[in-house]
Formats: structure tokens, C-alpha cells, sequence
């Protein structure tokens, strides 16, 4: 992948806060103030965010973990509305150790990755509102890291959605519940997938969790999901995106983000 094309299709392309995510990945200053004003205004007071980013729509556990990613990618950890962030995720978990979809986003017809009440969906969930609480210094409860290590089968998958076995490479590596057996048999797995159809929002965020779990460049995985990002970039430096136009500078500033420190 060209590097240097996706830099320059994010600032031809890039709204202000994409411009502020992008100069805090190559190590150059951003407002913080201006960044987080727009996470305190869109922020419900309950502390989550609205499904779909509409003000005024009720709090989406996916959006919220969305938010806390991004936050913790530039590294504002400590601000108020983070902290509020991490207070939704503490109310919305579900006595066994798990987090499910607020059953008040299903009017509006999520789509199905994210529909309450799916096991699939809490599934995901769960491993990502857990791995970002370790991200950010939080406690995660036993119960919550025991059910998550259940999940996972004789291939070294987790069951459900493909997300849970990349965010496993996180919550299960280097850092807090370490667990080699697990962390490795998802790597296993993900290396002998066919990631073929893994559009740019997919490969940003394994690669992310790779990152975190310490998952090398000498891993089979890194030179799967690199040459992906080579043979799918397109001209104009940026990725095809499932989400649409308005989603490629984002995609390719997550790209980018979860690249740098991999070793």
C-alpha cells in the first residue's frame, strides 16, 4: 500500500476532526478542545452516544464503543466525557458479565450485526466494551473474561461474528488477561482464513487489536491483511468502504492509526 497517498487523500477529503485524527497519528499537534466539543455535544447524558450519530436518538452500544476507540486513539483518556463513556459501559452490563444491545435502538432497525437480543451481537460486544475498558485502565470483571474464553472453539474461532476472534488478540494478549492458548488459536485462525471480502473498516480494526495484542509483522496475519490494503487501495490513495463515500477518510485514518507501532 502507498502510505503517502492515503495522507494525501485524507487531507484533500478529510473533514476537521478526520485532519486532527491524522495529524495525531504522524506525531504532529491537534486541538483537543475542538475534538472533544464535538464527542460532549453529541453525547447523551447517560454517557453513551445515539444510534446512527442522530442527536437525540436513544444510546447504541455500538456507536459508544465506536466513540471510546477513537478517543483512546488520541489518547484524551482522562476527559470528562470519556470518563462518562466508560460510566454507560459499567450501567449497561447485564449481571452475567456481558453486554447487550439497548433493546431500544430495535425501532430502528439496526442492522444485523448490531440487533439486540442476537447472541452474535452481544457476543461482539462484549469482547469490544471489554477490551476497550483494559485499554483505558478499567477493570474487567472475571465473569465477563471467563465467558468470552467459553466462546471459543476447537479452531480457534469465537463464536459469532468474526469480530470477537480479532478483538480476542486484544483482550487476550500482552496486556491484562493474558492467555496464550486462546490469543494463539485465534491468531491460528484468522491466519488461515480467507480474508478476501474483508472490506477497509475490517482490516483497520484487526489490525488495531493486533497492535494491542502484541501480534507482530512476522505473523502470516500482517502479510494477509497488507497485501488486502495493497490490491484494494485505489487511486485516489483511499479504500472502498461499505459504509460510503463520507466513511473512506475515516476508514483510511483507522488504517493508518492501527498500522503505526505494530513491530
Amino acid at each position: 500500500m502507498n502510505t503517502d497517498r492515503a495522507i494525501e487523500f485524507i487531507r484533500k477529503n478529510g473533514n476537521r476532526f478526520e485532519q486532527a485524527r491524522l495529524d495525531h497519528t504522524l506525531g504532529l499537534g491537534f486541538d483537543p478542545g475542538s475534538v472533544m466539543a464535538g464527542f460532549s455535544q453529541l453525547q447523551n447524558p447517560d454517557g453513551g452516544f445515539p444510534y446512527a450519530d442522530e442527536k437525540g436518538f436513544p444510546s447504541c452500544l455500538s456507536n459508544t464503543t465506536m466513540a471510546l476507540h477513537t478517543l483512546l486513539e488520541l489518547e484524551l483518556v482522562n476527559e470528562k466525557t470519556t470518563k462518562l463513556t466508560i460510566g454507560f459501559f459499567k450501567k449497561m452490563q447485564k449481571d452475567n458479565g456481558t453486554w447487550e444491545e439497548n433493546e431500544k435502538v430495535k425501532p430502528l432497525n439496526p442492522p444485523f450485526w448490531d440487533m439486540p437480543g442476537d447472541e452474535k451481537t452481544t457476543i461482539w460486544l462484549t469482547a469490544d466494551v471489554a477490551d476497550l475498558l483494559q485499554r483505558s485502565g478499567n477493570p474487567v470483571p472475571k465473569k465477563t473474561i471467563d465467558y468470552l474464553a467459553g466462546l471459543q472453539g476447537p479452531t480457534g474461532r469465537l463464536k459469532g461474528f468474526y469480530h470477537a476472534t480479532w478483538i480476542a488478540l486484544s483482550v487476550f494478549g500482552r496486556k491484562g488477561h493474558y492467555n496464550r492458548k486462546i490469543w494463539s488459536g485465534a491468531l491460528a485462525f484468522l491466519e488461515s482464513e480467507d480474508i478476501s471480502d474483508w472490506d477497509a473498516s475490517c482490516i483497520a480494526w484487526c489490525l488495531d487489536s493486533m497492535k494491542h495484542g502484541g501480534v507482530g509483522k512476522s505473523s502470516k496475519l500482517w502479510d494477509k491483511l497488507k497485501s488486502q490494503l495493497s490490491a484494494t487501495q485505489e487511486q485516489d490513495g483511499g479504500w472502498p468502504s461499505e459504509g460510503g463515500e463520507t466513511m473512506r477518510p475515516r476508514d483510511a485514518n483507522s488504517i493508518l492509526s492501527a498500522l503505526m507501532g505494530i513491530d
